[in-house]
């Protein structure tokens, strides 16, 4: 793929290790999500470079080296939605700081192929306003995905919208051509996106690492630790019941969740970097080393829940590791993965959050109301 490497851009995963105390676990998650967004702005800017290349010479081996690229951004994200807190956060999650900028580079699940195929077909993003009016579901890492891996020439787009008008008017060549050029742009945007995230997190930007350890709009220490904390109710609520849930027999609200990468079909791939990002938050970010929530329960005296989750998280990420191509699994195989996950999301729902959590955190209003 070529170009210097996130580790040769960004370093070796900071190390939080150290005597625990609150503020030193939020300036260990800080560190950590600051490290994360360098990884994926560095993979953002290969693959800007890779779909600018296929896009001026269409060859099957400029195809490769962009789908690959593709590859390496999506597995950096897949780190970042484990760690959903501050601008990355949209607002319902983290309603102090919360800017959406996770929506606008993977908008999975509110994913539309229709409003990827308007701006291809109609050029709106190419207008004076740039994407300021493309909605989220329809640009991002999905986009880029859907142009990359699928090799459509009819549209879902209705009969009666201008989308479908002007897609059908494109000879196959033109509308190749408009994929292509869509895609650069959708990149770019995302390289904007990952910038402006790097931003955030920059001691000559926004800093916010300082914001965090000053409690700055969250009111108080406790309030700042349980908004990052909900970070940690991925497993529970998008693995559990948004990624396995609606291919198993257990219902599931919502049901109708399609997949998270349903053209390039590495849902199983993002999965298991989903549960290594729980752990660099839980346990450290360095491979599961350094302060993390796991220092906290032993401060607060509850070591035998820290040790039960990490024997749920191992059973969850041995059940991941053996998983297959998701496209390729059965439904009794989706319901054993489910039920290999649940024992982690019980435990985080009702003994980590919650009015009996030995920490005092809250769950999210999303989770309360969830009865499974």
């Amino acid at each position: 793929m070529g170009g210097s490497s996130a580790v040769e851009i960004c370093g070796e995963a900071p190390d939080t290790s150290g005597a625990f105390s609150k503020k030193a676990l939020l300036a260990a998650a800080a560190d950590c999500s600051a490290y994360q967004a360098c990884g994926f702005r560095a993979a953002a800017v290969v693959l800007q470079r890779e779909l600018k290349g296929w896009a001026e010479d269409p060859s099957g081996e400029n195809l490769g080296r962009a789908r690959a690229a593709y590859d390496n951004a999506m597995n950096e994200w897949s780190s970042i939605e484990g760690l959903q807190f501050g601008p990355v956060a949209d607002g319902p999650v983290d309603e102090y700081h919360g800017r959406g900028i996770r929506t606008k580079i993977h908008p999975w699940p509110s994913t539309n192929r229709c409003n990827v195929e308007t701006q291809i077909s109609t050029q709106e993003y190419a207008s004076a306003d740039g994407f300021k009016y493309v909605p989220p579901s329809g640009r991002g890492l999905f986009a880029i995905e859907y142009v990359l891996f699928t090799n459509y020439s009819d549209t879902v787009c209705a009969a009666n919208q201008q989308a479908y008008a002007d897609w059908n008017a494109l000879s196959s060549s033109e509308l190749a051509a408009a994929k292509r050029s869509y895609a650069v742009a959708v990149a770019s945007d995302v390289v904007r996106l990952a910038d402006t995230l790097v931003g955030v997190w920059a001691p000559d930007g926004e800093n916010f690492k300082a914001k965090l350890l000053a409690f700055d709009g969250y009111g108080s220490e406790q309030e700042t630790l349980n908004i990052v904390a909900w970070s940690l109710i991925y497993p529970e609520a998008e693995i559990k019941d948004w990624k396995l849930g609606p291919f198993s027999t257990v219902p599931v609200t919502p049901a109708s969740i399609g997949p998270e990468t349903p053209y390039s079909l590495r849902g199983i791939e993002n999965l298991r970097v989903n549960l290594r990002a729980f752990e660099m938050l839980f346990w450290g970010c360095r491979g599961g080393e350094g302060l993390g929530f796991d220092d906290w329960l032993t401060e607060a005296g509850a070591a035998d829940l820290r040790d039960d989750i990490r024997a749920a998280y191992e059973q969850a990420a041995l059940a991941a590791d053996a998983f297959p191509a998701m496209q390729d699994a059965t439904t009794a195989e989706f319901d054993d993965f489910y039920r290999a996950i649940k024992p982690l999301a019980d435990l985080l729902k009702s003994s980590f959050f919650g009015s009996g959590s030995p920490l005092n955190l809250k769950l999210p209003a999303s989770a309360g109301s969830d009865t499974d």
